[in-house]
């Protein structure tokens, strides 16, 4: 990977040449390809096998007794979940990932990318309260009327002249928002 000379840091009369680069750096454009070669490799070598359905996702069964799941999510790069139907191989793992890179463990999930994970006796909820709450302040829409079901569409809806046009942009940014809830 090579990049030019940075603005204040030219060198005169070497104005063509260009500084290589050992790794990638976050910023550029294939940092997150590097990252997903790096990560894919260590998972790979810690026998875990990338899931046909979704590639973010790795597994490692041992022998039908014990799961443990990785859930990488490179939405920011390196963000990623683990989970398991065995504590002690969850802990395990931590401290090879640990060994291998300089990360944070953040402990059990509680909410991540907008979902909330609360803990109750039963298991675990998964729901996005908080991340509505977000869009609708965002919005104006905290006294809306809410509706159970979506809107019907058969419905023709008429532009009378008295009413205010639709700004676009914020329109683009309401839908965009909506983008993150899952149904």
């Amino acid at each position: 990977m090579h990049v030019t000379q940075p603005h204040g840091f030219i060198i005169k009369g070497k104005e063509d040449r260009v500084f290589r680069s050992n790794k990638a750096l976050y910023g550029l454009k294939q940092a997150p390809r590097a990252w997903n070669k790096r990560i894919d490799k260590f998972f790979v070598e810690q026998g875990f096998k990338k899931s046909l359905a979704k590639n973010e996702v790795y597994m490692k069964g041992s022998e039908g007794i014990s799961l443990l799941i990785i859930c990488l999510l490179c939405l920011y790069v390196d963000d990623l979940m683990l989970t398991g139907s065995n504590m002690q191989d969850i802990q395990d793992f931590k401290l090879v990932m640990k060994s291998e890179f300089e990360m944070t463990d953040l402990g059990k999930l509680a909410y991540f990318l907008g979902m909330e994970i609360p803990r109750t006796s039963k298991g675990l909820i998964l729901h996005q309260t908080k991340y509505a709450v977000v869009i609708l302040k965002k919005f104006n829409m905290l006294d809306c009327n809410s509706a159970i079901t979506h809107a019907n569409a058969n419905i023709r809806n008429e532009v009378k002249e008295e009413d205010e046009g639709v700004d676009p942009t914020m329109f683009g940014r309401l839908i965009g928002s909506l983008g993150w809830c899952k149904p």
